[in-house]
C-alpha cells in the first residue's frame, strides 16, 4: 500500500513540475527545453503530458511502449517500478549540442542514472509555433 501510495505521488509531482504548459509557456520552450520537459514526462509515467511535446502520430509507438513497461510494472511488481522511478527522476540530463537541420533540430542529450550512460539524438520541428519531438534515436 505504501508503494501505491508512494508512485501516486511521484507521478502527482512529476505532473505538477512538468506538466502541459499553456499555449504561451509552450510557445517559449526552445527545442533543448521541449526535449527536456519530454524526457522528464516519460520518465515519471506522465504520458499525457509527453503527448502534448511531441507528434503524437510520429511518436505513437515510442510513448505506448514506454506507458506498456510502466503499466506492466505497476501490476507485475509495483516495488521495482518504485525503484526505477527513483532511478530515473534522480537522472542527469545533460544537452550535448544541437544542429540545424532543413526545418527542424536535432538535439543530441545524455541521460545519467545510476552509473549508467545512454546518448540520444530527438529530432524537433515547429508545428504551430511550439517545438515537438519528432524522433529519439540513439546518438551515433
Amino acid at each position: 500500500m505504501k508503494n501505491k501510495i508512494f508512485i501516486v505521488a511521484l507521478i502527482g509531482i512529476c505532473t505538477f513540475m512538468y506538466g502541459c504548459r499553456n499555449a504561451e509557456e509552450k510557445k517559449a520552450m526552445g527545442p533543448e527545453d521541449v526535449v527536456e520537459a519530454f524526457s522528464k514526462a516519460l520518465a515519471s509515467g506522465d504520458f499525457e503530458n509527453a503527448r502534448c511535446l511531441c507528434d503524437s502520430i510520429a511518436m505513437k509507438d515510442y510513448i505506448e511502449g514506454y506507458a506498456e513497461v510502466w503499466n506492466r510494472l505497476q501490476k507485475e511488481d509495483s516495488s521495482a517500478l518504485a525503484i526505477a522511478a527513483s532511478l530515473l527522476s534522480e537522472a542527469e540530463m545533460s544537452i550535448i549540442r544541437s544542429e540545424k537541420t532543413g526545418d527542424g533540430k536535432d538535439v543530441y542529450y545524455r541521460i545519467e542514472a545510476d552509473g549508467n550512460v545512454r546518448e540520444l539524438k530527438a529530432t524537433v520541428k515547429k508545428e504551430e509555433g511550439e517545438w515537438k519531438v519528432k524522433m529519439i534515436t540513439d546518438a551515433l
